[in-house]
């Protein structure tokens, strides 16, 4: 057995004790980072775990001309994910792993990029323009919930019906049990526009949803059994973008996420606080939701202060 499948081989065992306490696509981004650090080691004629500290700090060093100080500090996060699965010791605890981690960042440094944000203006262009028809009208009322919740695209496509509360007078609740920020399941309540709220009527009355998945695929004009996935919610909205006849290079910089960003920022540029937006979005941390709203919304916040200090 070549030293290459020995390694890949001590993968099952990694990841068979910690089924059910980690997302598919943590497991999966685990597993691709993993894969890339062992067949750097096999390369070199090192073992890869137990990993020497050297060899870590080695293998930094020779990322930092091809990938970003995201992807590195994720690669890390595998490999110490590794060690501590089989109970050996961390070698990315080491100084000289922390230091040389340190030097990709400072050779590396670069703002973040932000996708553009769907805003309240933008996603009354798109509704207005989706079509009615079936698949009009469920695009209408998934890109107005997502934007009302601030819910990501994973969200949308797990949202169940059963999860809606409708109300009397035309109001609308949703509850969203589980998130990235939120694995434990702690769950939010989101509250949906009247506008929203008439679209999502629409939807489950004209697709005849009684449960289960609240956004489906449709084919042949028939509803699907099972949730709409996220690949495809990202190209509905790309596709709904184009539909309202929006610059193209706006269709292009938008993203599965720019429903969340661009409620984030409406809700700064009205003057919600941080923490109002961190609760209203789940977010655990202030440095996101600040990065978030900091891009498309800063013009916006410069005039509504300046018409504030001139009255």
């Amino acid at each position: 057995m070549s030293q290459r499948a020995a390694s890949v081989n001590q993968l099952p065992a990694i990841f068979a004790a910690c089924e059910g306490a980690y997302s598919d696509r943590t497991i999966k981004g685990y597993r691709a980072d993993l894969g890339i650090f062992a067949d750097w080691c096999v390369m070199r004629d090192v073992p890869w775990l137990p990993a020497a500290p050297e060899v870590v700090a080695a293998f930094i060093h020779d990322q930092i001309p091809d990938y970003r100080v995201s992807t590195i500090k994720r690669r890390l996060c595998a490999i110490t994910f590794a060690h501590r699965m089989l109970e050996l010791p961390t070698p990315t605890d080491a100084n000289i792993v922390r230091l040389a981690a340190r030097r990709a960042a400072r050779q590396k440094a670069s703002r973040p990029q932000q996708k553009r944000g769907l805003t309240h203006a933008i996603r009354s262009k798109i509704v207005t323009a989706c079509p009615d028809t079936l698949a009009g009208r469920r695009d209408a009322a998934l890109i107005s919930i997502g934007y009302d919740t601030l819910c990501r695209c994973s969200e949308l496509s797990a949202m169940l019906v059963e999860q809606m509360t409708l109300y009397p007078d035309s109001a609308c609740s949703v509850l969203i049990p589980r998130s990235k920020s939120d694995a434990a399941g702690s769950g939010r309540i989101a509250h949906l526009s009247p506008d929203t709220t008439r679209l999502l009527r629409t939807w489950i009355s004209d697709a005849d949803i009684k449960s289960g998945p609240l956004f489906r695929s449709l084919h042949m004009h028939r509803v699907a059994d099972g949730p709409l996935a996220t690949s495809s919610i990202r190209r509905l909205i790309k596709r709904a973008t184009d539909r309202a006849g929006l610059d193209p290079a706006l269709t292009a910089d938008l993203s599965g996420h720019s429903m969340r960003i661009g409620a984030a920022q409406d809700m700064m540029v009205a003057g919600f606080d941080a923490l109002a937006i961190m609760q209203a979005g789940g977010w655990k941390s202030a440095n996101v939701v600040l990065r978030y709203v900091e891009n498309a919304s800063t013009r916006d916040l410069h005039q509504r202060r300046w018409r504030l200090l001139h009255r």
